[in-house]
């Protein structure tokens, strides 16, 4: 299984050098824009309060919600949902490739000729999903440690989360692409339906915020498990939705492993 991940991580490493370049490059352009926007947002906060509240909170701007005109509250509401955004879909893409493309390339056929077993394979390959994705968050903290420092003042555990609680939505948004690229064999495919899961749950996350009536469908949504307003005002993750993401990550693991067990491959 060790050549298996060697190889495999060789395959996506050009991938995960460009996906680092554009996450990690989005979040310092945010964090450097700070100072130039600093002085209008008390103006900007002003303006703000005359839309509904649920729209502001929405967005993380409500009552009790992030302030703009402090650089967390800046990156939580400008820089933090294009991190969560695009991050998940890179999760998303190769989650569902990695094992995917195996049949699409016709080249299974050649990886089951070698003496390596079914679960070697899915567990090989979802670990490397899991390297390839705390790699980039752990070049996104270096970023934000950089841009927080000059721009800011760092708090250590505001930082920390930003960092690494998208990791947390990203291993969910890989590993329910790992278990559709059971189903589906085909990449685009599944890359289509990885990017729907990722930005059908942002939208999920949104109508959540929009009205009391379906504010359960907070539950359902990754981007909900890991709050801006939550990391910022209260520095933490809910203990709850930690539980539940490792639930999801969990079960969508083992059925993905015993349903590729049983598959019959087409080679």
């Amino acid at each position: 299984m060790k050549r298996l991940i060697k190889v495999e991580f060789k395959r996506n490493f050009k991938s995960l050098l460009m996906w680092c370049g554009i996450v990690g490059g989005l979040a310092a352009l945010m964090l450097a824009m700070f100072p130039a926007f600093k002085d209008a947002f008390s103006q900007l906060e002003e303006l703000l309060s005359v839309y509904p509240e649920a729209f502001l909170e929405a967005f993380g701007m409500g009552e009790g919600g992030l302030v703009m005109s402090e650089i967390y509250g800046w990156f939580g509401v400008e820089g933090y949902l294009f991190t969560m955004l695009i991050g998940g879909s890179y999760a998303g893409i190769l989650g569902g490739s990695i094992l995917s493309k195996e049949e699409d390339d016709k080249t299974i056929e050649f990886l089951l000729a070698k003496p390596i077993s079914r679960d070697h394979i899915v567990f090989g390959k979802a670990i490397v999903v899991v390297i390839n994705l705390t790699i980039l968050n752990a070049f996104i903290s270096i970023i934000l440690l950089i841009a927080f420092s000059i721009f800011g003042t760092l708090d250590v555990a505001k930082w920390l989360l930003f960092s690494f609680a998208p990791l947390l939505a990203q291993l969910i948004f890989a590993s329910i692409s790992f278990l559709v690229s059971i189903f589906i064999t085909k990449s685009r495919q599944v890359i289509s339906v990885s990017l729907g899961v990722v930005i059908g749950m942002y939208v999920v996350d949104l109508i959540s915020k929009l009205t009391d009536q379906a504010e359960n469908l907070k539950y359902i949504t990754p981007y909900e498990y890991v709050n801006a307003v939550t990391i910022v005002n209260e520095k933490k993750i809910e203990p709850l939705y930690l539980l539940i993401s490792v639930l999801v990550i969990a079960v969508t693991i083992i059925a993905s492993w015993q349903l590729y067990k049983k598959k019959d491959i087409t080679a």
